[in-house]
């Protein structure tokens, strides 16, 4: 990512023309301006908060980018989301359930929210922005250079972004996406972060799992456990439920996508002996699109299809124009016993 000579000589005269900020404000400026020049690739740890509709999320990320747009974030913390990956090429990104060996694609990366917690992003932002602010300002008992801009086509909630930057180190400390009215809707504090990284190549390229989902649109509020009764609320249909859970199991994560049907459901499950996740979605088909390779059996009066994968186990059906699978780390007795009592 380079910087153009006419965006340094533009804020350059803007801030000798203003003769507001302090000439140590310059320096340091300049100073990140230089890093600038040199960005091809960096690699961090991000915490990351998210005001969600109705409570805030915050959640530990491992964070990979190279220019121009390609990245990778990997879910440290919670523990139910954790090795949760997703990766962009540039082009396309995969979102990867690593419990229930799951991939969720979407076609078109541009303008993706995940973008608001890069730093490259925020970099892009300011080459092509006319209206840059840049002071120093004290958070948290730490003098800091604060770099503000709008966001480029932005709405009331994802209105203007401002970075933080380490005045002695000129790292970035803190990335703040504010709405209309000045209020702060994510928050992503940076630590370990190594400019120019020369990350492997195959970081962002598809991750090795073996099924696909199609969506298109995604809310990085949905990166976040809801309750099923508000999971209820948003799908286009009425999801069938598991009327006797498994001794030793509970269940831990619920989440709502976009696919490329409409909404679909995902309820995560974990115990002493495993996990098991249902995901449920309406299908273009009568049978939909669950006859992959494997066993027909019945579950009742309903045909379904067992297969297995590694260590994953997979029982689908189709009831009217919706898709049901069950996957999971349990027994196949297990598995069976679960699927059956799903109504």
């Amino acid at each position: 990512m380079r910087v153009k000579g006419r965006l340094w000589l533009s804020l350059l005269c803007m801030v000798l023309l203003s003769g507001c900020m302090p000439t140590s404000d310059e320096r340091v400026f300049q100073k990140i301006h230089q890093k600038l020049t040199s960005l091809e690739s960096y690699s961090c740890i991000a915490q990351v908060y998210v005001k969600g509709n109705k409570e805030p999320g915050e959640f530990k990320v491992k964070q990979w980018f190279s220019v121009p747009g390609k990245y990778r974030i990997e879910v440290i913390d919670p523990g139910d989301m954790e090795n949760k990956t997703t990766v962009s090429d540039g082009e396309r990104i995969w979102m990867y359930y690593p419990y229930i060996d799951q991939i969720f694609l979407m076609e078109n990366a541009a303008e993706a929210e995940e973008e608001h917690l890069f730093v490259g992003f925020f970099l892009r932002d300011l080459l092509e922005s006319e209206e840059i602010k840049f002071c120093t300002v004290n958070r948290e008992g730490e003098e800091m250079l604060a770099v503000e801009l709008p966001v480029p086509g932005g709405n009331k909630y994802c209105y203007m972004q401002k970075l933080f930057f380490d005045r002695r180190d000129i790292v970035p400390v803190l990335l703040e996406i504010y709405d209309i009215n000045g209020n702060v809707t994510t928050r992503v504090r940076y630590s370990e972060f190594v400019y120019n990284c020369n990350p492997d190549p195959d970081l962002f390229r598809k991750v090795n799992v073996t099924e696909c989902m199609l969506y298109e649109e995604k809310d990085i509020a949905r990166l976040f456990p809801v309750s099923l009764e508000e999971a209820r609320q948003v799908l286009d249909f009425s999801p069938l439920r598991l009327v006797s859970i498994p001794d030793g199991f509970e269940q831990e994560y619920v989440q709502v996508v976009d696919s490329d049907s409409g909404k679909a459901l995902l309820i995560n499950y974990k115990g002493r002996d495993g996990s098991f996740a249902i995901l449920q979605r309406l299908v273009s088909g009568e049978k939909g699109n669950y006859y992959y390779q494997g066993e027909i059996i019945e579950l009742g009066d309903r045909e379904a299809v067992y297969s297995e994968d590694r260590h994953t186990r997979k029982i689908c059906w189709s009831e009217g124009n919706m898709e049901i699978r069950v996957l999971g780390t349990v027994s196949r007795k297990t598995l069976l016993e679960i699927a059956a009592h799903i109504r």
